[in-house]
């Protein structure tokens, strides 16, 4: 990369997950001078091999075989998590627990008709927060365990749990298959309102299958949210919106936007549609980029989408995206309630309250006995750093000598 713009690789790559495939496009963007091992890279960390590879087979161009494995992999794990989702579904609605699958399964066929092009990590299942610790024993009980929080989730663990987050993990050891079980479906309280799963879900088709996911406005207004939360870090969210997004016509976009207002979420969805006009090409309203907020927005999205280093994942460089988190989740909305929780979230650590399971009265406490956890845990790292380096010293006297 030069100037800190896109490479060749990156654009090539924007191109192959516009959709509707533009063989056009994609052609042109495959004339200059490609490192495929980068591409490939590149196909990778923004989870888009399916896109990948039909967009260079669209273009006739040589697919890299690596490229092709990777694809067929992803294939076959979405075909399984699809099993699985439907195992789910049909057990949620013998049990009465009325639930919605959030992207997965049912966003590929919406988006795109076929379970081959996106891929698919798991399977979000959302349920009313009453409902979490009976959706919990019903998933324990076909084989899954919970992975994260890796603590124990007794009675006291579990109402903070709910209360702090908006999911937690479980895993079936036997075929790795995994569920994020959600109860809100943003991690700061107050950012989105919630459906109603009794009645704001819609049920899509796949093959033999039927899955309950939210109905479009909802479901298009939660994937701009769920992508501005996390930056727009992957070309695979904005794929999937933009998929959806090149459908809608004039008033059902006049439409979308004005169900975003009303959700009290407009920078979120601007900033989707501003991006996916910058990185797509899609057509959108010329204002959607008018507000600085979303600009702002933008610029942070390009940090982690496309700047400095567009290969770096989250592991790689954690404070660049817990700082462009931390600022994104400030600019999205301006109302009191939701700027405290958003403080509340940044503040306090899960793991620690966890770890000091609190009645509600007594919550408030963590403003105080997280940040003193975390100073404990610094300080222990430094000890234990100038542990290590007294321990080598003599040692390399001795190696010198």
């Amino acid at each position: 990369m030069s100037g800190g713009g896109p490479s060749a690789e990156f654009l090539l790559l924007a191109a192959c997950c516009r959709w509707p495939t533009d063989a056009s496009a994609i052609g042109k963007a495959g004339q200059t001078a490609i490192d495929w091992r980068r591409f490939v890279k590149l196909a990778q960390r923004h989870r888009v091999q399916g896109l990948a590879r039909i967009g260079l087979e669209a273009a006739a161009i040589a697919v890299p075989p690596g490229l092709v494995a990777a694809h067929r992999r992803q294939t076959a794990r979405n075909l399984l998590l699809l099993d699985e989702a439907a195992r789910i579904a049909a057990m949620l609605a013998d049990a009465d627990i009325p639930a919605a699958f959030l992207k997965g399964a049912t966003l590929a066929e919406l988006a795109y008709g076929d379970q081959g092009v996106k891929q698919t990590l798991d399977n979000d299942v959302l349920v009313d927060a009453g409902q979490v610790e009976a959706t919990i024993e019903l998933l324990e009980r076909i084989g899954y365990t919970v992975t994260d929080p890796a603590v124990p989730l007794d009675g006291r663990r579990l109402s903070v749990l709910i209360d702090m987050v908006k999911e937690c993990t479980l895993v079936r050891p036997g075929n790795k298959a995994m569920v994020d079980l959600h109860w809100r479906m943003t991690s700061v309280e107050g950012l989105l309102a919630e459906p109603d799963l009794t009645r704001d879900l819609r049920i899509v088709t796949i093959g033999n299958y039927r899955l309950p996911t939210i109905r479009d406005e909802s479901l298009m207004v939660y994937l701009a949210v769920h992508g501005a939360r996390h930056g727009w870090s992957r070309l695979k969210w904005l794929a999937d919106f933009n998929a959806l997004l090149v459908s809608m016509d004039a008033a059902a976009l006049a439409a979308l936007r004005a169900r975003a207002e009303h959700d009290g979420v407009p920078r979120a969805m601007d900033l989707a549609l501003l991006q996916a006009n910058r990185v797509f090409g899609t057509v959108v309203p010329d204002d959607v980029g008018r507000s600085r907020r979303v600009r702002w927005l933008a610029a942070l999205s390009d940090l982690l989408m496309r700047g400095g280093d567009e290969l770096a994942e989250q592991h790689m460089v954690p404070r660049r995206y817990m700082a462009v988190g931390h600022a994104s989740a400030f600019l999205l909305k301006s109302s009191p309630v939701y700027l405290a929780n958003a403080a509340w979230s940044s503040w306090v650590s899960t793991a620690d309250t966890l770890a000091l399971p609190l009645p509600r009265a007594a919550r408030l406490l963590y403003l105080l006995t997280s940040p003193a956890a975390r100073i404990g845990r610094a300080a222990r790292r430094i000890v234990d750093r100038g542990f290590s380096r007294t321990a080598q010293g003599p040692m390399r006297a001795r190696q010198e000598k």
